[in-house]
């Protein structure tokens, strides 16, 4: 999803709740299944391009389109917006049943500086026409036709991240992309009614976060968030509403452990003095 901005930021904040949600899973009429292979992507500052695979494991061709979007966040938000950053190549495609296809995709400029940028790749399975022959009849180019009415096609949503340009300390080991990590806190927010957990992410790399859970004085461990709770990017926060089963006051000499950006150990986040606010992000 590249190009021009030709949309308010309403409408982007609007488009990118859809863009961000995976539609459903392919019609059985359509007879091809879109795969998409690696589900992320990282550039490191060296390099200008990299690539992932579009696979067709049904029985007809399939077509796709690829757009890139870049990805922020606003009050813990996700944003996507049009972008000259990246472009890929091809974005309109056909894949043959049983196949697949190499899509690159390009930085266009220089990297970014001091702090990772992030990207968003929609890769859409585009509809059967709805001009396409009945089932069973052979159209001008000799491909079979299929069943006529909804076509439910998938839609991937991969996040790409580009890292900075940033000078390695001296004496240090390995290559300065390594040194980039999330900078997390967390802290409960109470807004009106609502209590909420919210992770803020000092650093210049994003947090990816999963299996949210608090640990009490005593041991015992509460879930927060289930599996993927969500991203947060640099310098933003998110927040996620808590069960109704916690209680702030159940974090009283207790921490809250999270995986972080698909690590297998659980990293403790470091708490923040509860706020109060009645609405948006407390500054």
């Amino acid at each position: 999803m590249s190009g021009r901005r030709h949309k308010s930021r309403g409408a982007w904040g609007a488009a990118a709740a859809v863009l961000l949600a995976l539609a459903t899973l392919t019609s059985p009429a359509n007879g091809a299944s879109l795969q998409v292979v690696p589900t992320s992507l990282t550039l490191q500052a060296r390099q200008n391009a990299d690539g992932l695979w579009l696979s067709n494991t049904g029985s007809q061709p399939l077509h796709a389109q690829v757009r890139v979007y870049r990805w922020t966040q606003v009050d813990g938000e996700d944003r996507l917006e049009p972008t000259r950053d990246l472009t890929v190549s091809p974005p309109m495609l056909q894949v043959p049943a049983g196949e697949r296809q190499l899509v690159r995709v390009i930085r266009l400029g220089p990297p970014p500086m001091g702090v990772e940028a992030s990207y968003r790749l929609i890769v859409d399975e585009l509809p059967v026409p709805a001009s396409a022959p009945a089932e069973g009849s052979v159209a001008a180019d000799g491909r079979a036709g299929k069943h006529a009415g909804l076509q439910f096609v998938l839609r991937y949503s991969l996040p790409v991240f580009l890292l900075p340009a940033t000078p390695r300390a001296p004496g240090a080991a390995g290559p300065a992309e390594t040194a980039l990590q999330p900078d997390l806190q967390i802290r409960w927010v109470r807004t009106g009614e609502q209590t909420q957990v919210e992770v803020a992410n000092d650093g210049p790399a994003h947090a990816q976060i999963e299996d949210l859970v608090l640990v009490n004085a005593a041991g015992e461990r509460q879930t927060v968030r289930a599996g993927l709770a969500g991203y947060v990017l640099p310098g933003q926060r998110r927040r996620w509403n808590l069960p109704v089963t916690l209680h702030p006051s159940a974090s009283a000499g207790g921490v809250f452990k999270a995986r972080v950006n698909g690590e297998f150990t659980e990293r403790t986040l470091l708490s923040r003095e509860p706020a109060a606010t009645t609405s948006g992000v407390p500054r």
